[in-house]
């Protein structure tokens, strides 16, 4: 069958937990008082009359690949979508409920838990029930202000967080700091979808900055929603923003507290304008998706070496071994291999390629370098929750994601998860020039 006219629908649905439900995103368990703005899971299905792809958005911090693959196999039964065919990626909102253990078990709500693929599925299912001819329209904004590279190097080779400002700011267990360890990722993609007569349906958009600015009391999805108000208020109330982030397990907002919403603006300022510059891409506009299954070794607990839970101090002279120390015995029973997913997917030029980790943001850089696309992104915490995925370099300095527990793949098994995002964007490629 020859390609047709691309076809594209949005849905979304609300997936706020009630109020009462512990929140995740710190060391210790929140109890939620309210909501700021809803959480959602959005999504959009394109094709091209040959094959079909659902990208999902969902404001959840992360979720493990059971339910993952749970709701896979909703959106499957309610839409006839392919199982591969199907992106849902979190957006790591630390402004939401607890989705997993090892630890904090009591936090869990396992019938909100349980209520999730449904509801994920549903908004699969609208996008599907919308779909409509459409054009595509491509659209990016640099953005160099609000966020940063969120490790610090000290003179002894080794880094810590820069959230730990009292430990750095000790003379006496920080006499030199050697600057930031890394650069931040300035890209800042939207996909823009009108429908035949010009009128916006929707918008995908991409951005590699940690999404935990807002860290409250209260249900929020942080900046993406944020931008998602912005983009309503400039093209319609009823345009859907589907988020998915890029590779920022080392990047994090500038802004947070009581300032969270000024750096959210500034990423929203930046997300209107790249939609309403954005360029129309010519047509026949090929949808096609590339699947694959990886297994990796975990990480090794013996390999972390000692002293590193201590010296990270948290700024506080509170080690945390009572967090971090268990972990070592949890990943140590583990199964040897992590068997998750890795996908590419492909909107004409534009390739989104997952990784189901918190990917360090040099590693986004090596896909977007490798890749054969003119236009590529990294959709993280896609389909599984594998945890951080520092580099070599991160491993050496001992920061706190490249802990056992916070790091459950080992540095061989995240080289491999990233040289497979490269391999299949390598493969779509191949295949669309056939």
């Amino acid at each position: 069958m020859g390609q047709a006219e691309l076809k594209v629908g949005f849905g979304a649905v609300e997936i706020t937990p009630p109020v009462g439900v512990k929140m995740c995103g710190a060391l210790e368990p929140r109890t939620s008082i309210g909501t700021t703005d809803p959480l959602m899971a959005k999504t959009f299905v394109a094709t091209d009359g040959t094959r079909q792809l659902a990208v999902v958005g969902v404001d959840i911090v992360g979720l493990p690949r059971a339910i993952m693959e749970n709701a896979i196999a909703e959106i499957v039964a309610r839409t006839g979508l392919d199982h591969d065919a199907v992106i849902i990626s979190c957006s790591h909102t630390h402004s939401g409920p607890y989705t997993m253990g090892p630890f904090f078990l009591e936090a869990l709500d396992a019938d909100y838990l349980g209520s999730l693929p449904a509801l994920i599925a549903r908004s699969v299912e609208q996008a599907q029930a919308a779909l409509q001819p459409a054009t595509m329209h491509l659209g990016r904004s640099l953005v160099h202000d609000g966020h940063h590279h969120r490790h610090v190097q000290t003179k002894d080779g080794k880094a810590m967080n820069s959230w730990m400002a009292e430990a750095l700011n000790d003379l006496a267990s920080s006499p030199q700091v050697i600057g930031a360890c890394g650069p931040i990722d300035p890209e800042l993609w939207v996909v823009r979808f009108d429908d035949l007569a010009g009128r916006p349906l929707g918008v995908f958009f991409n951005f590699s900055v940690h999404t935990n600015s807002h860290f409250g009391v209260t249900w929020s999805a942080d900046y993406p929603g944020v931008v998602a108000e912005a983009i309503r208020a400039a093209f319609g109330p009823e345009v859907i923003t589907v988020f998915a982030p890029g590779a920022c397990g080392n990047i994090n907002p500038l802004f947070g507290g009581e300032q969270w919403r000024a750096g959210a603006e500034l990423f929203a300022v930046a997300a209107v304008q790249a939609a309403q510059r954005a360029v129309p891409v010519a047509g026949p506009i090929r949808v096609d998706v590339l699947h694959r299954e990886v297994a990796v070794p975990k990480r090794d607990p013996a390999s972390q070496p000692a002293g590193a839970i201590t010296r990270l101090n948290w700024g506080g002279g509170l080690h945390y071994e009572e967090v971090f120390e268990p972990l070592l015995a949890f990943v140590a029973g583990l199964p040897d291999l992590w068997v998750t997913s890795v996908v590419a997917a492909r909107l004409g030029p534009f390739a989104i390629a997952t990784n189901p980790g918190e990917l360090f943001v040099e590693y986004g850089f090596r896909i977007k370098r490798q890749s054969p696309f003119p236009h590529t992104v990294v959709a993280e915490l896609a389909n599984d929750w594998a945890w951080y995925m520092p580099t070599p370099e991160a491993f050496e300095q001992q920061v706190y994601e490249a802990l056992v527990g916070p790091n459950q793949i080992s540095p061989e098994g995240i080289e491999t998860l990233v040289q497979t995002a490269t391999d299949l964007l390598q493969a779509l490629w191949e295949r669309g020039q056939a």
